[in-house]
């Protein structure tokens, strides 16, 4: 497992390879655009070129692209439906034309209207989304904290959409926090292998390419997202330790949306390290 942070993309890239070697990063999120607005926004080849070599320099593998919190491939509003899933389009376009991996999105909310009606909503433009896509990158769908309509936070209803859309080019980014939120007690080893067992049931680990490595502070089931510090959270080392040292997701990036200044980002990244067994800098392993 590859672990990074979220990193910032100001100035057409300006710091953002040394803002990620800075805090250890392997991997990295990134915003491809402003994440409150519906702007799409040109595509400045010579930033994105600039931005892969200076990857491939310091060895930063995957990159996965955050889209816009605005996107909602759930909602009955026609017209909101079609600009978030143009973000997502547009979004892919980048990543195909940059060499990045990972598109992540967030599904939405259905509203007050009815799920069934939302569920084929969201298929239907997720199977629209990907098929128009240039080659190259995944989709990930990442999963919700369950609060109120929100679509995606069971690993069954994910299970479900990857069954519908049935395209190799979908996958899921699990969020810690989210899981936690939605009920499920990863907190200890026990918890974490019933989870895991959902996962891999309703999913398969083989769609599993990201995960969102955020403590919380919210309450088991509490249906709310605040993410905090890995392992000062309620899920908290012991948690985080067993999942982190999961086989079966060897080969997934682990990206921290922890709360930020450059040495927090740099803790979080050592902590998760930390927890899945990796050396420290300097040693070997007997």
């Amino acid at each position: 497992m590859r672990f990074g942070v979220h990193v910032g993309t100001s100035n057409k890239f300006a710091g953002t390879i040394d803002e990620a070697v800075a805090a250890g990063c392997e991997c990295i999120q990134i915003f491809a655009g402003n994440p409150r607005a519906f702007k799409l926004g040109d595509y400045d080849k010579a930033a994105w070129d600039a931005f892969a070599a200076g990857r491939r320099k310091a060895n930063i593998e995957p990159t996965v692209i955050h889209t816009s919190y605005l996107v909602n491939l759930a909602t009955s509003d026609a017209s909101l439906r079609k600009k978030g899933a143009d973000l997502v389009a547009r979004d892919l376009d980048v990543a195909a034309r940059a060499g990045i991996e990972f598109v992540n999105t967030h599904l939405g909310s259905y509203g007050t209207a009815d799920r069934k009606a939302g569920f084929k909503r969201i298929c239907k433009e997720i199977a629209t989304i990907v098929r128009r896509a240039r080659p190259g990158p995944m989709l990930l769908l990442e999963n919700s904290a369950g609060a109120g309509a929100h679509c995606g936070g069971t690993m069954e209803e994910l299970g479900e959409i990857l069954d519908a859309v049935d395209s190799p080019r979908l996958g899921v980014c699990l969020d810690t926090a989210h899981a936690w939120a939605s009920g499920y007690d990863i907190s200890n080893a026990a918890g974490v292998k019933k989870f895991l067992t959902l996962v891999d049931e309703h999913i398969g680990f083989g769609r599993v390419r990201a995960l969102h490595l955020n403590d919380t502070e919210v309450e088991l089931g509490g249906r709310r997202d605040r993410n905090w510090h890995v392992g000062k959270g309620r899920i908290g080392e012991a948690g985080f330790a067993s999942l982190l040292r999961t086989k079966a997701l060897d080969h997934v990036a682990g990206v921290c949306e922890t709360p930020k200044t450059p040495e927090l980002d740099r803790e979080n990244v050592a902590t998760v390290k930390r927890l899945a067994g990796r050396p420290k800098a300097g040693t070997r392993k007997k």
